[in-house]
């Protein structure tokens, strides 16, 4: 009878047990990261009350016992953070922390981290995150106008100290290394992204092949007409013959001649005529007493017609030098004239340009003197203008900037009738000693410059090289790496946080509420490895996102009531059984 008053005392403290655990459960239903546990209650142990050998069993029990709490592992729902290190793992596996003394790791699933003052990463308790170093950090030294760059970038005056540069390398991924490898990372506040020089430019545009025309004058070779002077008379006779050359292309019956006399004195006379049906022209003692005949005259004769004229496509696109300056590639393309019946040529000339400096226009002083072997003076626009060695410098007047040529080549592209680029014999450009790839299409297709009348395209460029950065923010990625951020728009990996797996996570040792250990029931930490032997996260890292608990409000209410209905039987049969002791003691009387 008496151990039916024991089960009962028994059965309240196991309940009570299954109670401290549910009322856990709820106190931490806002706890970040926070793993719901349930309390698992077993026989004591129980009484046999039969003979060893009897055919059946009549044993009888001797209470209950708490025996564990069991962690639920489920995904918490993850919950949105305006702060980048502020991250969640969807997926098994825990993040890794060491205390300041980085004697023991604990193992975490709360992902709230942020920069402490040294830029590690660390949680609400100090203790940091651990991670795999990229390992592409390193003070660098840099000149005086790269380091006053960063004191504008990063408002170094208001901060005052000297700053103490880092340059990246920059890497895609960090490749995650062995468990035993892992560290805290620290991140610096003052990042410098170099450079990199452009080595491949790839241009698309259409060379518009339209044929234009225009009235021009075409000077005429000496040995295409004969001359005659007869000073004492004060005549002149000249005649010749225009022929269809690539100067003068299809002269026709009535284009102008022009005949330009020049007397010993410089004084000029024109003489105008015009072209037979045989392309024949001719001057018969024309009048030139107006002239000093005393000496011989010159003579030189231009024909003045319509003429197909050259056109001129001018593109542009910008690189980075090895020095991360901002440079340009000019382009002119020059067709050539006549036309063929089908597809056209164009001339290249492609320069590598970089900033020199301003073109000014100054106003003349007529009080100053000025050295005509560096200026060019104009007295009647009043404008004085430095000069240029054409081979060392391009101007560019519709900018008012003057450039280092830097290099120049020249080629020639020949396209289809359709369009498509056929051939095109321009050379490697060297980009300040870089060789730098212009590649202005595939032969056979239309996918960089074309030349058609019909086909509509953009003028687009894309190329290789960056400009210089300045570290913006720090950001993650997926795959756990610590992405940081530059004005230049480029972004490379620092770090990779570790994702450590157990054998058995129920195994694991409770510290605090989000804090575990490992023992010998869940086995060492281990990261997962792929076929070659590389190890890899397993799950996916979020950032701006944090895990929350995974209780559930209503199944820990739930709980909470039968636990609440267990506790209230068990203190019954307490009751009872002290009920039936007394009847016992009182059969006597």
């Amino acid at each position: 009878m008496t151990s039916s008053f024991y089960n009962g005392i028994s059965g309240i403290k196991s309940q009570q047990f299954a109670m401290d655990v549910q009322a856990n459960n709820i106190a931490n239903i806002n706890t970040s990261a926070y793993k719901g546990s349930s309390a698992e209650i077993s026989t004591l142990f129980s009484t046999v009350l039969t003979g060893t050998y009897a055919s059946y069993s009549n044993d009888k029990g001797l209470g209950a016992q708490s025996q564990t709490t069991a962690l639920d592992l489920a995904q918490g729902v993850l919950e949105n953070t305006d702060s980048p290190f502020d991250l969640a793992i969807q997926g098994d596996g825990w993040f890794g922390v060491k205390g300041q003394d980085a004697a023991k790791t604990y193992y975490t699933r709360a992902g709230s981290f942020s920069l402490d003052a040294q830029g590690s990463l660390v949680n609400a308790d100090g203790y940091y995150l651990m991670a795999t170093p990229g390992n592409n950090i390193a003070p660098t030294s840099l000149d005086a106008a790269t380091l006053a760059k960063f004191g504008t970038y990063y408002n170094a005056a208001t901060t005052g100290g000297a700053l103490t540069p880092y340059a990246i390398t920059p890497m895609s991924d960090v490749p995650l290394g062995s468990v035993g490898s892992q560290t805290k990372v620290t991140l610096p506040d003052i990042l410098y992204y170099p450079p990199v020089a452009t080595t491949k430019v790839s241009y698309g545009a259409n060379l518009d092949p339209t044929i234009k025309t225009d009235n021009v004058t075409v000077p005429l070779d000496t040995a295409d007409y004969t001359s005659t002077v007869t000073p004492t008379a004060g005549q002149v006779s000249l005649s010749g013959t225009v022929n269809n050359t690539t100067a003068i292309q299809n002269p026709k019956k009535g284009d102008t001649v022009i005949v330009t006399l020049t007397d010993v004195d410089g004084k000029t006379q024109n003489i105008s005529t015009e072209l037979d049906a045989s392309l024949n022209w001719s001057i018969s003692n024309s009048d030139v007493s107006g002239l000093n005949t005393t000496s011989a005259l010159t003579a030189s004769v231009s024909v003045k017609s319509i003429q197909e004229i050259a056109n001129t496509e001018h593109l542009t696109t910008g690189i980075i030098a090895p020095d991360g300056s901002k440079d340009i590639i000019d382009m002119t393309f020059t067709k050539q004239v006549p036309q063929a019946s089908s597809g056209s040529t164009w001339d290249a000339n492609i320069k590598v340009l970089s900033y020199f400096e301003d073109y000014t226009v100054e106003n003349y002083d007529s009080t100053k003197t000025y050295d005509t072997s560096i200026y060019n003076v104009d007295t009647v626009k009043g404008t004085v203008t430095k000069i240029y060695d054409p081979t060392k410098y391009y101007v560019d007047t519709s900018t008012n900037k003057v450039y280092n040529i830097v290099d120049t080549q020249t080629g020639t592209l020949t396209f289809g009738g359709a369009g498509q680029l056929l051939s095109n014999t321009v050379p490697t450009l060297s980009n300040g000693g870089t060789p730098l790839e212009l590649n202005l299409g595939t032969v056979g297709n239309f996918d960089g410059l074309i030349s058609s009348t019909t086909i509509k395209k953009a003028n687009v460029a894309t190329s290789n090289g960056s400009a210089e950065g300045f570290l913006k923010d720090y950001a993650m990625d997926t795959n756990g790496n610590v992405i940081a951020e530059f004005s230049n728009g480029k972004s490379s990996a620092v770090a990779k946080v570790a994702i450590y797996h157990f054998q058995n996570d129920q195994g694991l040792t409770q510290d605090s509420s989000s804090l575990f250990e490992a023992s010998n029931n869940s086995g060492k930490p281990i990261f997962y490895t792929d076929k070659n032997g590389e190890s890899f996260l397993g799950s996916t890292i979020f950032s701006n996102k944090l895990e929350g608990s995974n209780v559930s409000m209503a199944t820990a209410l739930t709980e909470l009531l039968i636990t609440q209905k267990a506790f209230d039987a068990s203190s019954k049969s307490i009751t009872t059984s002290d009920d039936l002791i007394k009847n016992a003691i009182n059969m006597k009387t």
